[in-house]
């Protein structure tokens, strides 16, 4: 008995939502002033499709000094070198995450890092961080300067 009651309860607003849609037989009950009617649009003119375009402008090209495209070969080459440096960076850090686990210390293997490659790869890992910053730094004077000239370097 409770499940019925629920179940009504809950389909109820469904059921009573559903009778109040309206079909097209249902239109001609309802009179709104001013409203256009289908007849009313068949009417009226048809409307002006232009062709073409009224002028044809030319295709944008920018224009590119050869002060900015310089520019922005020095900041592509030192995001090249930047890029590089990272991705060594994360290499030699998964290795010392790596050292520090259970897995590693594999008497067999003679490459894989050991426990206390960290100690050994630590000076390492601090140029490759420097090098980093450095070239972050020289990237960003770039951009300032290039900005000071009134030029545009794309830095994605």
């Amino acid at each position: 008995m409770k499940v019925s009651v629920l179940l009504a309860g809950f389909l109820w607003p469904a059921v009573a939502f559903a009778q109040q849609s309206y079909t097209n037989a249902d239109l001609a009950k309802f009179d709104v002033p001013g409203a256009y009617t289908n007849e009313d649009l068949r009417r009226l003119p048809p409307l002006a499709v232009q062709r073409e375009a009224a002028v044809n402008l030319p295709p944008f090209l920018p224009v590119v000094s050869q002060a900015q495209l310089r520019l922005q070969k020095t900041y592509d080459d030192l995001g090249s070198i930047r890029d590089s440096l990272a991705l060594e960076l994360d290499l030699e850090l998964s290795r010392v995450e790596f050292s520090r686990s259970p897995f590693a210390g594999n008497p067999n293997s003679l490459f894989e890092p050991r426990l206390g490659y960290g100690a050994k790869v630590y000076t390492l890992i601090l140029e490759l961080e420097k090098r980093i910053a450095i070239l972050d730094g020289e990237m960003e004077d770039l951009v300032d300067q290039a900005r000071s000239d009134g030029l545009f370097l794309e830095t994605r």
